[in-house]
């Protein structure tokens, strides 16, 4: 999992305050934390769904919508994954625990660890098989989700950073400064 590191590196690098601070104050975009559990809950996603069939020993059944194709084609062939579409509602991070940046960063390395302990067993057991069933993409095999779950990381990567710099703004911001009130333009003399 060394191609998520840089983003735990990023999150273990704040404050438990910073990992709270959403990037734009009311308008639904996710604070750091909300960003890596959003990451986390789809990693659990993918080891549930792997972990079913390994424990069943059944391949899911090969088949998809012309909805899912087309996804697939956009996501996993093309590495195309549009801003501004909200998570399905399983994968939104409504409750959690506040916590500090090591904190967040080691349970995201260890739940996408997990993951993919998971799926080099669904390749010993299934293959070039499908392992799992993803519910935008259906059925998927271990390359598939390795290469979904790179583009989405990716896909995130930069609001993790954004949230994390405007976070790091607000605690660098002047005493008594208004944080959502950029500092006036200073013009040469």
């Amino acid at each position: 999992m060394s191609a998520l590191e840089p983003l735990a590196e990023q999150i273990a690098r704040i404050s438990l305050q910073e990992a709270q601070v959403p990037p734009l104050p009311g308008q639904g975009r996710w604070c750091a934390q909300q960003v890596v559990e959003h990451l986390i809950l789809t990693y659990e996603l993918t080891s549930g769904s792997v972990s079913r069939h390994l424990k069943s020993g059944h391949l899911p059944k090969n088949r998809r919508s012309l909805l899912e194709f087309v996804l697939r084609v956009q996501t996993i062939g093309l590495g195309y994954m549009p801003d501004g579409i909200p998570a399905i509602r399983a994968f939104r991070p409504s409750q959690f625990t506040p916590e500090d940046g090591l904190t967040i960063a080691a349970r995201f390395m260890e739940t996408a660890e997990e993951m993919d302990r998971l799926l080099v067993a669904a390749r010993r057991k299934f293959g070039i098989q499908a392992c799992g069933e993803h519910p935008f993409f259906g059925v998927m095999r271990v390359d598939e989700w390795r290469r979904y779950h790179a583009i989405h990381a990716a896909h995130h990567a930069g609001q993790l950073r954004n949230a994390i710099r405007y976070a790091q703004s607000l605690q660098a911001a002047p005493e008594g400064a208004d944080p959502l009130t950029p500092a006036p333009v200073r013009r040469g003399a």
